[in-house]
């Protein structure tokens, strides 16, 4: 009896023994298992992050007034692309904040963060020149782009040449007189409006702008419209101050114009993005479409279907690849020379009915590649 039960322990007991070796060379393998997964996730993760993780050797910022106009996102994505190549990293101050700061706020906000570069759109108020002073003094260089603020210390200037834009809108005007005036002879006489009308030009300014751009495009074009021989006689340009605070106000101001009976004008030309949009919208809206021509500024998708359309006569747009790569090669340069170019030039195209269809193929060929 006591030898069955020895052997019922000694089988129980062989059992035992093989269930807890199994059970640990189980959890043996398990062990191994679960740190070569682990081992493998530290080491994709830092790939990962080697992957994700760029470092930069220096940080430039972009300072526009307006944030939202879409001029500076072309700008901007080629800054960006072009600091890549160089090892800057370029950021866009003041996009995308809860607190709307102003264009000097900015700007001590980034004289206060030690940047290497500033990349202003500047004016030439009291106000803007003292802060690139300011930042000069602390060895931060600026760059201004479209709109300058001469004599201050800021070390370059990108953008297109003022005189030639305005010759180039005067040859515009000059091109859509002619042809409103064969409009207005082949229509029937409405009250005054006879063929010995001088034809009307209203020039929209940007009320808040304190450089001298806007008044060397409008000398520009009174000087291209004398040597063409239209005098006064065929020809009355006036000027009109926009409010640049927004989508809203601009759109305000163009509804007055269009409301005042005692004046309507054949030709608007507009010098900005906002203003043009913003017109565009307005000659639709009251339905005179056909009946003011409108010479336009910038190439966004609205204003390329506009002129698609003919609703919008013609509008000159300049080169935001080369504004965009210049300005950061300016900085480069000047940070690695010392040395830099005081203007960088930028090419302005026009666009019209007649290459409309061009231009929009190559921007979608573009953006195929």
């Amino acid at each position: 009896m006591e030898k069955k039960k020895n052997k019922l322990l000694s089988k129980k007991e062989r059992f035992l023994t093989i269930f807890l070796i199994s059970l640990t060379v189980i959890m043996l393998i398990a062990t191994v298992f679960s740190l070569a997964y682990f081992r493998k996730l530290i080491t994709d993760n830092q790939d990962f992050a080697e992957e994700s993780y760029t470092e930069y050797e220096r940080q430039y910022v972009l300072i526009t007034k307006d944030a939202d106009d879409t001029l500076w996102d072309s700008v901007y994505e080629e800054m960006k692309a072009a600091g890549e190549l160089s090892g800057a990293y370029v950021e866009r101050l003041g996009r995308n904040l809860s607190v709307d700061y102003s264009k000097s706020d900015l700007m001590e906000i980034a004289i206060d963060s030690h940047v290497d570069g500033i990349i202003l759109e500047a004016d030439e108020s009291d106000e803007t020149t003292k802060l690139i002073y300011r930042a000069n003094s602390e060895g931060i260089p600026v760059v201004t782009l479209v709109s300058d603020c001469i004599g201050s210390t800021r070390k370059s200037f990108v953008g297109i040449s003022n005189y030639n834009l305005g010759s180039e809108y005067g040859n515009l005007i000059k091109r859509a007189a002619k042809e409103t005036r064969k409009r207005l002879e082949s229509a029937p006489q409405e009250g005054d409006k006879s063929p010995v009308t001088p034809i009307r030009v209203l020039i929209l300014m940007d009320k808040k702008s304190t450089d001298t751009s806007q008044n060397i495009i409008y000398s520009a074009i009174q000087e291209t419209l004398e040597k063409e021989g239209m005098d006064e006689t065929q020809i009355t340009i006036q000027t009109v101050g926009i409010s640049s605070d927004g989508a809203f106000s601009s759109e305000e101001s163009i509804r007055d114009i269009f409301q005042n009976e005692e004046y309507q004008p054949d030709i608007i030309v507009c010098l900005n993005e906002l203003n043009t949009t913003s017109v565009y919208q307005t000659i639709v809206d009251q339905n005179k479409v056909g009946q003011i021509t409108i010479i336009g500024y910038y190439d966004s998708d609205t204003i390329l279907r506009a002129v698609e359309r003919n609703v919008i006569y013609a509008t000159i747009t300049i080169n935001t690849n080369q504004m965009g790569r210049y300005c950061v090669e300016a900085l480069d340069e000047y940070l690695d020379t010392g040395y830099v170019s005081e203007y960088f030039s930028v090419d302005f195209t026009l666009i019209d009915a007649n290459n409309i269809k061009d231009y929009l193929k190559n921007g979608e060929d573009n953006e195929e590649k």
